[in-house]
């Protein structure tokens, strides 16, 4: 099987970028980036808390798909990769209480890419589950006026689903939906499939193999966990594939942010233009960047951390 460096990149570009991105912030604690965390558990699950009782506001990440902890990869006491929320964490924690739902039964910065039981579970309906009963059952005990929701890459295509799933709703005043847009990973594929003056004939190939696998007029789907199948799992593909965000965010009403690189070849940038192309009524906000799946230099990553943390604020100060 070709292990192609593009779907590396799907699992791996936060391991590389997010270091990049807290250090330069301006409030980063290279050795102990999540400093006050609390975890507490609903159901099996964990939740990662950054309290602040000065606030009734709430922030919610939901993580990059990967085969480690929703916080990033730990080891002899030092963080050796970090996820997204490293940044919320460092930049809006001391102005609202921002909690990390783990994925599936994961524990703080551990790696599970040889866990049988892991990669048996590892699916968007597993991952849909856990997320709705640890976000339901922390709101169940709390109370705040509102809420905004952060998806990234995996989380994103799965933001939606989650925020109509959620008890309490009505208090979602926002989302921020990173790197993944509208379309289907199917319909994504299709798109690179046709891009053979972009990517090398191997690519392509797999493409192609993957489409053909996953049809949706095939009457079953591939469903083998035990060895990676481009990086993560037949299994984990056959779950995520036909996942179509478009359609829910339709019926959705509230303010979105929507971040895509121009060059990003994981999920292509016309899954962020087909939305912003076909609800052009809808209360949605759109950043793209001139790079593809991460910052590039420093600037960059400084404007896009700036850019990205004032929208929020912004959504808090119309919504006191």
């Amino acid at each position: 099987m070709i292990k192609i460096w593009n779907f590396i990149k799907l699992s791996l570009f936060f391991i590389v970028a997010l270091f990049l991105i807290s250090c330069a912030t301006s409030r980063f604690n290279s050795n102990d980036p999540y400093k006050g965390m609390e975890t507490v558990n609903y159901s099996g699950n964990n939740i990662y808390l950054f309290s602040n009782g000065n606030s009734e506001k709430l922030i919610i990440i939901i993580e990059s798909g990967g085969w480690d902890s929703a916080l990033g990869i730990k080891k002899d006491d030092k963080w050796i990769s970090l996820k997204f929320a490293s940044i919320i964490v460092s930049e809006l924690s001391d102005k609202y209480t921002v909690i990390i739902p783990e994925k599936l039964k994961r524990q703080p910065g551990m790696m599970y890419d040889e866990d049988m039981n892991d990669r048996a579970n590892y699916t968007a309906e597993n991952l849909l589950n856990d997320y709705i009963k640890s976000i339901n059952g922390f709101l169940s005990s709390r109370n705040y006026s509102s809420i905004l929701l952060i998806g990234n890459e995996e989380g994103a295509s799965l933001l939606p689903l989650i925020y109509e799933r959620m008890e309490k709703k009505e208090n979602v005043i926002a989302m921020v939906s990173m790197g993944f847009g509208g379309l289907s990973l199917y319909e994504t594929y299709e798109i690179f499939s046709k891009c053979d003056n972009i990517f090398p004939d191997e690519y392509i190939k797999a493409y192609n193999e993957m489409l053909n696998s996953y049809n949706p007029s095939n009457k079953t789907f591939p469903d083998a966990y035990a060895v990676d199948y481009y990086v993560y799992t037949q299994r984990w593909l056959k779950s995520f594939i036909h996942i179509r965000p478009y359609d829910h965010y339709k019926n959705i009403d509230i303010p979105i942010l929507f971040i895509h690189g121009n060059k990003n070849l994981n999920i292509a940038v016309d899954s962020t233009m087909y939305i912003q192309e076909n609800l052009p009524k809808k209360p949605f906000k759109y950043m793209y960047y001139k790079w593809g799946v991460q910052p590039q230099n420093k600037r960059e990553l400084s404007v896009f951390i700036e850019e990205v943390t004032d929208w929020i604020l912004a959504q808090y100060t119309v919504n006191r």
